[in-house]
């Protein structure tokens, strides 16, 4: 189908008005999770909701990062060991025209991952740099912050308590 452009940047301004909308969400420990704005890998919207009832670790990362990429391969050594106890979400904040499927490749990475291209995902979480962690409960509570990268026993031990929390 061939849109006249007109229509398109209408379609285009109309998502962005939507999704601006919900802007003002801010991320705070012992709070529900901002929704997120993102898209995952295939294009599709991306929501929180879809792995409700299990814990999730939200990992904002960028392919510029070096602490990221090896904190991204821990990840998915943990993700393999607690098989669907407990989701990894890695949220992409590089520009859309990056191409980011080489160095998710590289890294055997299999847990979801989705990307934030007009930064509302990263502006509701206050990050600021790469990597930048939530915990989040089976219920959506916001249980753990944390920026800069973690080692394998934090989070180890992270991912433990985490599947033993209810709420």
């Amino acid at each position: 189908m061939n849109w006249h452009p007109v229509v398109k940047i209408f379609c285009a301004l109309a998502l962005l008005t939507a999704l601006a909308g919900c802007k003002e969400q801010q991320v705070a420990v012992g709070a529900p999770a901002p929704a997120l704005a993102a898209f995952d890998l295939n294009g599709r919207p991306a929501a929180l909701g879809q792995w409700r009832g299990k814990p999730v670790y939200l990992t904002f990362w960028s392919s510029d990062c070096g602490g990221c990429a090896l904190e991204m391969k821990l990840l998915q050594k943990l993700s393999d060991a607690y098989g669907d106890r407990l989701v990894v979400v890695a949220v992409n904040t590089d520009p859309q025209q990056t191409d980011i499927t080489a160095f998710l490749g590289a890294l055997h990475i299999r847990y979801p991952v989705v990307r934030d291209q007009l930064g509302i995902t990263r502006e509701r979480y206050q990050v600021v740099g790469t990597p930048t962690s939530y915990l989040l409960s089976a219920g959506g509570t916001v249980l753990e912050a944390y920026q800069g990268v973690r080692g394998e026993p934090a989070l180890t031990a992270m991912f433990r308590d985490a599947q033993q929390d209810k709420s």
